[in-house]
């Protein structure tokens, strides 16, 4: 089910497709690249570039597949009629879901029910510098420990570029975004968690990727999205659920009143 509400939303991306390349005068449309072709403007400009570059290779392998006339084998014949067999299926079942009705009643409802599903965990922004040896730790810990506020943030993310092992996060000066403490490791989640906003940890932190030092930039409290936030996304999940119950029922009785015969 899961399967096919994924195929519905790529063909109502389908329907609202744009431009982004022409290949011997056949357009390429955004929608080719999933259900929110949106995102495809978001992303940075090398990124984008790269997949675009990927359609119109994609796009010149068609074309010299249609050239040799590959349309005409038996494979193609009977792939190409399960193909529009699934379209007209997916087609179908979008109807079904498009006429399925869910009440603010019935949202607010179970958002009363299920309150604990729509609870964000506490989180913390922080940034790290992970070393191998608890010498180099202490000494980089030595180094900053003189430093507060937007010095200790700069010069943190200078050292991060330059020494940590972890070369991911070194890359953002040690940048790790947030997290809830359940996402790290034991020790890094305990201390992150054990610092004040703009604190840095006064001993190393050893992990079994190494040492870490832990700079904490922000922290964010336990909170319980509201109905409004949550609203659209419980009426869709309650759509889906009825969905596939009145899909069972469907097939149930198109088979009661259909001729069946196994061979």
């Amino acid at each position: 089910m899961k399967k096919s509400l994924i195929a519905m939303l790529a063909l109502a991306g389908a329907l609202n497709a744009a431009p982004v390349a022409v290949v011997n005068g056949e357009s390429i449309d955004d929608a080719i690249f999933g259900p929110n072709p949106a995102e495809l403007k978001q992303m940075p400009a090398d990124a984008r570039k790269r997949l675009i570059d990927s359609a119109i290779d994609r796009k010149l392998v068609l074309m010299e597949a249609k050239k040799e006339k590959v349309e005409n084998s038996k494979e193609y014949k009977t792939l190409a009629q399960l193909a529009e067999e699934n379209v007209l299926i997916q087609l179908w079942e979008k109807k079904q879901f498009d006429a399925i009705k869910v009440s603010d009643a019935e949202a607010q409802n179970f958002y009363n029910q299920n309150k604990n599903q729509f609870v964000v965990p506490a989180q913390v922004r922080a940034k790290h510098i992970l070393v191998q040896s608890k010498a180099e730790a202490d000494a980089i810990i030595k180094e900053l420990s003189a430093l507060k506020g937007e010095a200790l943030s700069a010069k943190f993310s200078e050292i991060a570029a330059a020494k940590s092992i972890d070369k991911g996060s070194a890359a953002a000066g040690g940048e790790l975004g947030w997290f809830p403490k359940t996402q790290m490791v034991p020790a890094f989640g305990d201390a992150a968690f054990a610092l004040k906003n703009g604190e840095m940890t006064k001993k190393a932190v050893q992990s079994q990727f190494g040492y870490h030092i832990i700079y904490k930039q922000d922290s964010k409290a336990q909170q319980t999205l509201t109905f409004d936030r949550v609203k659209d996304n419980i009426i869709g999940n309650l759509k889906a659920q009825k969905l596939q119950g009145d899909l069972a029922k469907k097939v149930e009785n198109l088979r009661k009143n259909a001729k069946i015969e196994y061979k």
